[in-house]
């Protein structure tokens, strides 16, 4: 009787914390529901110790926050409505949840040109193959995280042809514009948009002089269509840094500034990137 006295004044001596089960991680996607092309962040509050997750077989990379653990979620252009489903594990267990992705309307160009405007050479098809070749083995390739903080736009202006717009040219639908278009006068400043490594500088056939910067987990920015290049493959460059000069090469009708991100391989607005808050 004296033992388990003892015993009982022992347990309810115990805080009360102690004795419950630990607390499940409170996680959050923000918005719930996105278009093709846009942004969700994910935060998840309560984690014990580093947090990872997949969404659609790829990597969805978490970085410590204050007292959470966030990470940006991109969908694709093309990516149809539907529910889909973020797993992730922490702590060893498993969790998951979903992102609605809804249908969203893009304006629709329609235009009409020569036909030796569109229809290539077999030369200059055969390079614009070879070179989106060139360009897509980058998007797979994920690093450690470069960026650090929001990310700012890389040229002010008036926006021109917006990202998403699908262009009809002659009667044949042509893939999607995948950046916006910045107006601005040659040679005019193109920044950094944030911390990162630069892995691709050429001139190429429909973006003339581009540029593409690595900010780490999967984020890429692109600047097109530019005079001038000011850095080199393998430069790190700190946001707010002159990169380039806006041109007019490749194909294109005047100076203007093209500017595109990829996000763990999806094609999202720039425009969308600007407005999250990361800080």
């Amino acid at each position: 009787m004296h033992y388990a006295m003892i015993m009982f004044l022992m347990l309810i001596a115990l805080p009360a914390a102690a004795m419950e089960a630990p607390a499940e991680p409170v996680i959050l996607i923000e918005p719930a529901e996105v278009g093709p092309g846009e942004i969700a962040v994910v935060t998840v509050q309560g984690a014990k110790g580093a947090v990872t997750g997949t969404l659609d077989e790829k990597n969805v990379y978490f970085s410590p926050s204050r007292e959470s653990w966030k990470a940006v979620v991109g969908i694709d252009l093309n990516s149809a409505p539907g529910q889909y489903e973020i797993v992730f594990s922490l702590g060893g267990k498993s969790y998951s949840r979903v992102l609605t992705v809804v249908k969203k309307e893009y304006e629709v160009q329609r235009l009409t040109l020569p036909k030796d405007m569109v229809v290539l050479s077999p030369e200059n098809a055969a390079r614009v193959e070879k070179e989106q070749k060139r360009v897509s083995a980058i998007w797979p390739g994920e690093t450690e995280k470069l960026w650090n903080g929001d990310f700012t736009n890389p040229r002010e202006g008036k926006i021109g042809s917006r990202f998403g717009l699908r262009r009809i040219i002659n009667k044949i639908p042509k893939s999607s514009h995948s950046g916006v278009d910045v107006s601005a006068d040659e040679g005019a400043e193109v920044r950094a948009p944030n911390s990162g490594s630069v892995i691709f500088v050429d001139e190429l056939f429909y973006s003339g002089i581009s540029v593409i910067v690595d900010h780490g987990q999967g984020i890429y920015t692109m600047f097109f269509h530019l005079s001038k290049s000011l850095v080199t493959p393998g430069q790190k460059v700190a946001r707010g840094e002159v990169i380039a000069l806006v041109g007019s090469t490749g194909r294109s009708t005047g100076p203007h500034l093209h500017w595109g991100v990829r996000m763990q391989g999806a094609r999202v607005d720039p425009l969308k990137l600007l407005e999250l808050k990361l800080d």
